[in-house]
């Protein structure tokens, strides 16, 4: 468990990990789809599922691992290994209070939520199980906070083994849920609106024995006026209103797919990006993540060469497996989505539908796959603002094209206005962190 790897064999982890899990995702989603096809409790799920996933996805999808990472290695090598720890338990305790306090407050204004921002275009019935769905998966939030400072930990130590083990497991649960509705009366969509909550208990179990052998037990502690923790807050918060506008993004995607005109529009929508999503994690998400310990630690030494090299050498992998990973979607996706989805209540109108937005996904994901690396290249750097800047204009670009063009395009302007806002971030990304290395690099000199 304490074995450090190198990037390349991290990458290879992560990218069998991701492999595995998005196998087991398929599974989920081939058994979802038989099960609830395109219906209302498959629409209210969706919808339902946004607003703790995107907090989630704040959490656990890299804010926090990103800013605890660079802080971590500084507080061990400034101060040793015991400084490490408390600012551990610091962040612990911390993050798990917010969290708290959000979730509550997401469960007491869930029903104000999904009538005025997320589902907007759902009648009485779906928004009312939407809103009963959204409380029940908020519930997770504290358990993936717990694991999300366990995989920051784990990764700045460059052991990748547990976090890897975590992100396969992550649909076990869920595929009881689904099993559990479809032989067992009467539990229906809160069959797999349970497994959420499962998935991340599960998670939680296989990380803490890693915390464990580190020496770390993350016990309560509390002092805000810590240097440590004062400097991951620092990084923190842009950070985190980053991921959260990244994330809400799809929030707003949500909304737009309601009022759109075709007919099952949000699960075409969620079943395309659930596709798209496992080229980025295979690629993007898998190289970044092991990459990135190494590329904080240069930029904690002032090894700006050894950065660069680093950040190049991730980029150029990145494309190179991006784009024919982005014509095999475009080439092949319409047959992916006849074998994978298309049973039960899953007819070929949705599949014709979901194809159609998976092509346009894939234009992209040569800019999505490089938005991993660039923005943790960033992060090292300690700006955390340019990412925020960034997926605000982001997401504004994106709100105002939605707003112009889903009535003439219908759900098909949802992926086409992501993957042109897409493209325009990467570019600003790669442009200034060009610049903030090479200028660190003539001061060295």
């Amino acid at each position: 468990m304490r074995r450090e790897f190198s990037i390349v064999e991290g990458s290879l982890i992560f990218l069998v990990a991701y492999l595995v899990s998005a196998g087991l995702g398929l599974i989920r989603q081939v058994l979802f789809n038989a099960e609830f096809g395109a219906g209302m409790e498959a629409s209210a799920y969706y919808a339902a599922f946004r607003l703790p996933d995107t907090i989630t996805s704040l959490i656990s999808g890299g804010a926090l691992s990103n800013a605890m990472i660079p802080v971590l290695l500084g507080a061990r090598h400034e101060a040793g290994e015991a400084a490490e720890r408390r600012l551990a338990d610091l962040a612990a305790t911390t993050l798990v209070v917010a969290v708290a306090m959000v979730a509550l407050a997401g469960i007491v204004l869930a029903p104000q939520f999904v009538r005025f921002a997320l589902a907007p275009g759902f009648d009485s019935t779906a928004a009312a199980l939407t809103v009963a769905l959204t409380r029940i998966m908020l519930a997770q939030l504290v358990l993936v906070a717990l694991a999300s400072v366990a995989i920051a930990v784990l990764n700045a130590r460059n052991q990748f083994l547990l976090t890897a083990l975590s992100i396969v497991v992550h649909n076990v649960a869920l595929i009881v849920g689904i099993l559990a509705a479809r032989f067992i009366p009467g539990v229906g969509i809160y069959g797999p609106t349970s497994g959420v909550l499962g998935d991340a208990a599960l998670q939680l179990a296989i990380l803490l024995p890693g915390l464990r052998a580190n020496g770390f037990r993350l016990q309560p502690a509390w002092s805000p006026a810590d240097p440590g923790l004062r400097r991951l807050l620092r990084l923190l918060v842009p950070n985190g209103l980053s991921s959260a506008i990244n994330y809400a993004g799809s929030i707003v995607d949500t909304a737009f797919a309601s009022l759109a005109r075709e007919p099952g529009a949000l699960p075409a929508l969620f079943n395309a990006g659930l596709i798209m999503g496992v080229p980025l994690r295979l690629l993007g998400v898998a190289l970044a993540q092991a990459a990135f310990p190494r590329i904080a630690a240069s930029a904690a030494r002032s090894d700006w060469a050894r950065m660069r090299r680093t950040l190049v050498a991730a980029l150029a992998a990145s494309a190179a497996l991006a784009l024919p990973a982005a014509f095999a979607l475009a080439l092949l996706g319409r047959q992916i989505i006849r074998l994978l989805f298309e049973r039960g209540r899953f007819d070929a109108a949705a599949g014709d539908l979901t194809a159609m937005l998976l092509l346009i996904f894939a234009v992209g994901l040569p800019a999505y796959v490089a938005t991993e690396v660039l923005t943790r290249g960033l992060i090292a750097l300690h700006d955390t603002r340019t990412p925020l800047i960034t997926n605000c204009g982001q997401l504004a670009g994106r709100a105002f094209l939605l707003w112009q063009w889903i009535e003439p395009w219908g759900v098909l302007a949802v992926p086409t206005a992501f993957a042109l806002t897409s493209v325009l971030e990467t570019l600003v990304l790669g442009a200034v962190l060009a610049w903030r290395v090479g200028r660190r690099r003539v001061h060295a000199v």
